[in-house]
């Protein structure tokens, strides 16, 4: 995992310091949500446009934040209903059906963190793998990484993981994610939830991260968790 590390974070360090420079921009759940409902296929082509192989370089970063952001809305969280699977197929070592469960996630969420990375790593597992004759080449789990690290750096704009400028989220893997793979971080201490944030107290520093507590804002998460009970 930490060799798969390395090969992602090739990607990730070159925007990480370049995040640091940047006027932060926390996400206005309610300016997206009504963007959302008053104009849904801008919303749409954002994402899509957020999500293509190539990237669209016209796209400001408030098109990315209401892209990611405003995905959540539009989906509500249901490609997570594959998760399980994908995971259980990854870990069987059933990757062709893992590969086609991941792309039904990203049918549903072009934008579903753990499908890029699952993606993108099993890719990687199989090109690495000569014995497997797939045919599959690191070239066909890069695409899946890029797509990963826009989203990351979309994350980051968000805030600098202090209380008061928090990284925003819409699910709790997607925390996880961003410290593995964007900040190199693996250890934390411990994880404790407030009315509005998920907050670790690391257990390690990185020469991306070097606070004692990173903290994230949840009010999405919190929101998607409600709506899947009151089903």
């Amino acid at each position: 995992m930490r060799q798969l590390c390395f090969f992602v974070m090739v990607f990730f360090m070159s925007v990480n310091a370049v995040a640091q420079e940047r006027k932060l921009m926390p996400v206005d759940w309610k300016k997206i949500s009504n963007e959302v409902k008053d104009n849904p296929q801008r919303v749409k082509d954002l994402v899509m446009r957020l999500s293509a192989t190539n990237l669209d370089t016209t796209l400001t970063y408030q098109d990315r934040i209401l892209a990611f952001y405003g995905q959540s809305f539009l989906s509500n969280d249901e490609e997570d209903g594959l998760k399980t699977d994908m995971y259980k197929q990854k870990e069987q070592g059933l990757l062709k059906e893992c590969l086609a469960t991941a792309k039904k996630m990203l049918d549903i969420n072009p934008l579903n963190l753990n499908a890029l990375n699952t993606m993108g790593h099993v890719l990687y597992v199989m090109a690495k793998d000569s014995t497997q004759n797939s045919g599959v080449t690191l070239e066909d789990a890069k695409p899946y990484f890029k797509r990963a690290m826009r989203i990351y750096n979309t994350i980051a704009m968000t805030g600098d993981g202090s209380e008061d400028h928090p990284f925003y989220v819409t699910k709790v893997s997607d925390e996880y994610c961003f410290m593995h793979y964007y900040l190199n971080l693996w250890k934390f201490n411990s994880q404790t939830a407030t009315s509005c944030c998920d907050v670790f107290d690391l257990g390690e520093s990185s020469e991306y991260y070097d606070r004692p507590k990173i903290h994230f804002e949840i009010t999405r998460v919190y929101e998607l968790e409600r709506m899947m009970f009151q089903k």
